[in-house]
């Protein structure tokens, strides 16, 4: 796929510091890591999608990394050394505290019951993960005792929920209860039978899944925010939960929001207002660009205190020229010049259906796009009435029509600079692009993908007309 324009200036340091504002703290933290060998470690922060090391420490004399936190946010952390992940802490409560850990995974935590707690439930976790990938490993042997095996790992598993059970109990504020609590997306039993969903009652109970998603999620801790596992969960409501249609995932965005708004969690959804800004504009499909008309119109000035004021003018702007190009809009009459000098205009076009393509005659993604257009317009043109009008937009005329002299098309080809373009105040972000138009020329889709031309055209087909 060859880009073509825009560039996003957009920081979340601005984003960061709001939402940590009423948490920062002062800390002061001393590690003492046995057998390590290296004279630095380095200290990972995370915050929704980012985590970045955000400090160094160098051994002291004594062996002992000293660490002076100003400003730090409550939340998960990472120590790590050049090599990688070494283990994770809590910033919290107290405010200076000690960790001595060792490689075998023994560790003593002074002066921070947060992080003694935590550690002791990393420390049961991992022997459960660790039985269990052994588990897999010799019940995949040759010969082994399948039966005695699953008995014993079933042992390990009931041992670590119960003591999972008892330490939610005594920690309910402990970092690893709220977000474990959060997570835990619960459905009633009549949905189940023998640890299944009942045949027939799938989408029933993916609808309560999704409206309940969030019941247990602790809005008012904005300690979740900065661990990896919110914008993890986001992810999945989004992605896996939500149906992938536009008009299902802005619902789910506003359903979120409001969500979190009630239950005193504005910073979450500050968060994904953010999140979502920084990386719908660069996907050049219909999809997303509906989600993201969606969140400026609806969010924008809202989320204004934490964007710079140039992002904010990018985004106004930016959404002047997408929204005449989403779906349900009409397309302008183009009107260009093919490499004969002969006049093609869009509206000339009587066809059920028009595959408006911007290319480049330079752009990989473009020729396998091409090769897949050629076999689409050979078999379905008839089928579909349907028209290709393709717009070469490569700088170079003379290479553009030896191009096309090489390799012709059977559709029309077209030829277009910056200068002709212009009057139609286009969005192109990319080549290849492709715009599917009904009868009306109306827009059905904008996509960058062939394979979306073909069921664009079928679901408009099938779609209840009035």
């Amino acid at each position: 796929m060859k880009k073509i324009t825009i560039q996003i200036l957009m920081t979340f340091v601005a984003l960061l510091l709001s939402l940590g504002a009423m948490s920062q703290s002062d800390y002061k933290v001393s590690f003492f890591i046995h057998e390590y060998e290296d004279s630095i470690i380095y200290i990972e922060g995370y915050c929704g999608s980012d985590n970045k090391v955000m400090d160094s420490v160098k051994v002291a004399k004594d062996g002992g990394f000293y660490w002076t936190a100003n400003g730090y946010l409550m939340g998960m952390y990472m120590v790590k050394s050049h090599k990688g992940d070494l283990f994770s802490f809590c910033l919290d409560l107290s405010k200076e505290f000690s960790i001595e850990i060792y490689e075998n995974g023994e560790f003593f935590v002074k002066n921070s019951p947060e992080n003694d707690a935590y550690f002791l439930y990393q420390k049961e976790n991992k022997k459960c993960q660790t039985a269990m990938y052994y588990y897999k490993i010799k019940a995949s042997e040759k010969g082994a005792n399948v039966d005695s095996l699953r008995t014993d790992i079933l042992t390990v598993i009931d041992s670590f929920n119960a003591f999972q059970k008892s330490f939610f109990k005594a920690y309910p504020y402990n970092l690893i209860t709220v977000v474990s609590d959060g997570m835990n997306q619960s459905a009633p039993s009549y949905f189940f039978e023998n640890g299944k969903v009942k045949k027939g009652m799938e989408t029933q109970y993916a609808t309560y899944y999704r409206q309940h998603y969030w019941d247990r999620f602790h809005f008012n801790d904005r300690r979740i925010l900065y661990t990896p596992y919110f914008i993890k969960q986001f992810n999945n409501y989004i992605s896996e939960i939500t149906v992938q249609q536009p008009d299902s995932v802005c619902k789910s965005i506003d359903e979120f929001i409001a969500k979190a708004d009630k239950n005193g969690g504005k910073e979450y959804a500050d968060y994904v207002i953010a999140w979502y800004l920084d990386n719908s504009p660069k996907m050049p499909f219909s999809f997303n660009e509906i989600i993201y008309s969606h969140i400026i119109k609806n969010y924008l000035e809202r989320a204004s205190k934490y964007l710079m004021p140039s992002v904010i003018e990018f985004h106004q702007e930016n959404i002047k020229r997408i929204t005449p190009f989403l779906p349900g809009n009409t397309m302008p009459n183009i009107v260009l010049r093919d490499f004969n000098g002969e006049v093609h205009k869009l509206y000339a076009l009587k066809n059920a259906y028009t595959v408006l393509y911007f290319f480049s005659s330079t752009c990989a993604s473009c020729k396998k796009n091409i090769d897949d257009l050629k076999n689409f317009y050979k078999e379905y043109k008839d089928k579909y009435n349907v028209e290709i009008y393709s717009i070469d937009i490569e700088q170079d005329y003379a290479l553009s029509k030896a191009h096309q002299e090489t390799e012709p098309f059977d559709w029309i080809v077209t030829h277009a600079t910056a200068e002709e373009l212009a009057p139609y105040n286009f969005q192109l972000d990319h080549t290849p692009s492709l715009f599917i138009l009904d009868k009306h020329k109306k827009i059905l889709n904008k996509t960058a993908i062939y394979n979306h031309v073909q069921q664009s055209i079928e679901n408009d087909i099938n779609s209840p007309k009035q």
